[in-house]
């Protein structure tokens, strides 16, 4: 895991969830926190990840099973801030989180 120095980003973070699941009058993204560090935001990301996992691992047979169950149902987690896009990689995330939890 990669550790990014909070000394070289003076701005906030925030992280931001994108759901099919609400409802059309709503906005899709909704804002789950705001963070001084991004060490925190991308912390926050693998939570958001790792709680949908945990709660379909038993309604899946495979790692790849729970990565597309993830890609059609779970909500998309992005981090907003400053030189931030090379620093949390959801899909790398989740393909490893996957095997990880069903490996094969």
């Amino acid at each position: 895991m990669t550790n990014y120095p909070s000394s070289n980003y003076p701005q906030k973070f925030s992280v931001d969830v994108f759901s099919e699941r609400r409802p059309l009058s709503e906005d899709p993204w909704l804002r789950i926190g705001e963070f001084d560090d991004l060490n925190q935001a991308i912390n926050t990301c693998k939570k958001v990840v790792d709680d949908f996992l945990n709660s379909r691992v038993s309604s899946v047979k495979s790692a790849d099973q729970l990565i597309a169950d993830f890609l059609y149902h779970g909500d998309m987690p992005a981090i907003k801030g400053a030189e931030n896009l090379n620093s949390f990689y959801i899909y790398e995330y989740l393909a490893q989180r996957c095997r990880e939890i069903l490996p094969t």
